[in-house]
């Protein structure tokens, strides 16, 4: 089974558990399971430090700074909007981190971006629609298209 890191801070903490569990057979069925990086408590953290948990996780199935390796290797991260674990991820050059709100969101990330990390917002999504979403992101292949791999590499001429 390969695995896909999760992670949640406190107020995504309640949703990251029902997804782990509602996605279960989904998961199976594409041959994936979660490996869950906290939190594990209602108790309050800060989401920064799971999205470092996360990306420290990632990163050494990484060939090279902003290069998945893997291109399998993803994370999930949530917190009430998304918001929050979506910026402090894309802090981190090997992370294509995307907040989806909608499957095509999800499809156009992972094809166009490369997108490698899933963010949700567990006040802004339902889990049944977070399960779709999850579904697309991973049924959903790189294109490795000249146009898309180009715009990729500017990402990292800053």
């Amino acid at each position: 089974m390969k695995k896909i890191l999760i992670a949640s801070d406190h107020a995504g903490y309640e949703f990251k558990e029902a997804l782990r569990l509602k996605s279960m057979a989904m998961m199976a069925e594409h041959g994936y399971e979660f490996e869950d990086l906290g939190t594990h408590t209602l108790e309050s953290v800060d989401y920064p430090d799971y999205a470092k948990a996360l990306h420290e996780h990632l990163t050494p199935t990484q060939k090279q700074k902003g290069s998945p390796e893997n291109k399998e290797a993803f994370g999930v991260l949530i917190c009430g909007s998304g918001v929050g674990v979506s910026i402090m991820a894309n802090r981190y050059p090997e992370i294509r981190a995307v907040l989806a709100e909608s499957s095509t969101v999800a499809r156009l990330a992972r094809e166009h971006n490369h997108a490698n990390v899933l963010c949700l917002g567990a006040r802004i999504v339902s889990i049944d629609s977070a399960i779709q979403i999850l579904k697309m992101f991973l049924e959903s292949k790189p294109d490795e298209g000249d146009r898309h791999v180009r715009r990729i590499n500017k990402l990292y001429e800053c």
